[in-house]
């Protein structure tokens, strides 16, 4: 495999399978058994890949809450197809059960794409995710990066392609065992201030390499990009939001290094707002969680970092975010999981965490000059959430796997 497996699109019955065949034509077959079982069950016909075709398969018929075993088997055209990869999963969970999820964000994978960028901070933070042993992690935008994907209209897929091959060859040690769910940042090139030719572009690349829920995955449906979507996993309900492609510039176009020329630019869209409102209304779960890039305003430092939305909860009342903050108040939402300024933040706003799970990837950290925080760790890692019944509580963990913060709420 040129590419290892990639996990996403859980369901209480069923999981999606990614991967990218090698440099030679095969035959490619994946087979599963329930954790512990010690028979193999052959899912679908065996598939005929050409050099560097994606592989695409959907296990169905599962349980919810389980744990499975799968292994990839590939062979040259005319063999027997043998293990050559060998993963875990665990499926949608329903009702009370207890769960372990990870948060990290921008990796900036291919910010560099000559290879300078090294990369030796997100192998670690995949490691130390892979041994907490998550049922998912969420990535919060900035995945990915590369030269011209913040400003510039593309006129190929050659820098969307490399950065997330970039990000897909470190993330396989867990991508391969656990479910993932990713999010729009400034630099996945979707940006709305940018032509619409030249997102779909982008966005192709993004569906093949990193796929997310369609909007018939989940009962909570979502948007036809894969951009914004919701899902349930146990008590907990998470709604992702993409603040970036439905943001255009008003008035004069702003300057190229801009997102937008006020910050009351900064807009989830009609559909999108009243989509996640509705979705938040009709939730009864005992913990709701939002998971986007950066608030839908900014209030950092400075003008400049203001308009490009740092500040976290500095921004609970400006812009949109003052609606999106009031309807998190109104639906009992508990954490507001963010990215973007690449430190540790957690900020309570009337009771509602503003939460920033640090920087898995990029090196450069943000100080008080720039984002205006009080508070904040500039390490580089990872969060933890754990969710009972009862309660939840969320870990920041730093390189060396130590726990640097942590807070719980209620359910």
């Amino acid at each position: 495999l040129s590419l290892p497996p990639f996990l996403s699109r859980p369901t209480t019955d069923s999981i999606h399978v990614s991967a990218r065949n090698g440099h030679v034509d095969a035959v490619a077959g994946i087979r599963i058994r329930p954790t512990g079982a010690e028979e193999w069950t052959q899912a679908g016909a065996d598939l005929r890949a050409a050099a560097g075709q994606f592989l695409d398969w959907t296990l169905d018929g599962l349980e919810a809450g389980a744990r499975y075993d799968y292994q990839v088997m590939t062979a040259a055209p005319g063999g027997d197809p043998e293990p050559i990869v060998q993963g875990a999963f665990t499926t949608q969970r329903i009702g009370e059960d207890s769960f372990r999820a990870a948060f990290i964000t921008d990796a900036h994978t291919g910010a560099f794409i000559d290879g300078q960028r090294p990369l030796e901070v997100l192998d670690q933070v995949v490691d130390n995710v892979r041994r907490a042993q998550p049922e998912f992690v969420m990535a919060l935008g900035d995945n990915v990066a590369w030269r011209t994907s913040r400003n510039s209209p593309q006129a190929d897929a050659l820098g969307a392609t490399r950065a997330y091959t970039m990000y897909r060859r470190p993330l396989g040690p867990l991508s391969a065992a656990c479910p993932h769910y990713g999010l729009i940042g400034n630099w996945e090139g979707e940006s709305g201030k940018l032509p619409a030719e030249s997102i779909a572009l982008v966005e192709e690349v993004r569906r093949r390499y990193t796929p997310n829920p369609r909007p018939d995955t989940y009962r909570q449906g979502g948007g036809p990009r894969e951009d914004y979507y919701a899902f349930d996993w146990g008590p907990a309900l998470f709604v992702v939001l993409n603040v970036q492609s439905y943001s255009t510039p008003s008035g004069d176009q702003p300057s190229p290094r801009d997102d937008v020329s006020v910050v009351e630019d900064w807009s989830l869209g009609r559909e999108q707002f009243a989509w996640m409102d509705a979705t938040l209304a009709a939730s009864d779960h005992p913990f709701k969680f939002i998971c986007i890039h950066h608030a839908v305003g900014g209030a950092a430092a400075n003008e400049t970092e203001t308009l490009y939305g740092r500040g976290g909860a500095q921004a609970a009342r400006v812009g949109e975010q003052r609606l999106l903050h009031e309807a998190m108040l109104d639906h009992g939402v508990q954490v507001f999981f963010y990215g973007h300024d690449h430190v540790f933040v957690d900020d309570v706003v009337d009771g509602i965490h503003y939460t920033l799970p640090g920087s898995c990837g990029a090196p450069w950290k943000f100080g008080r000059d720039v984002t205006g925080y009080s508070r904040h760790w500039p390490d580089s890692g990872h969060a933890l959430l754990d969710v009972r019944p009862d309660r939840a509580r969320v870990q920041f963990v730093g390189l060396a796997g130590q726990v640097i913060h942590q807070f719980s709420v209620d359910a």
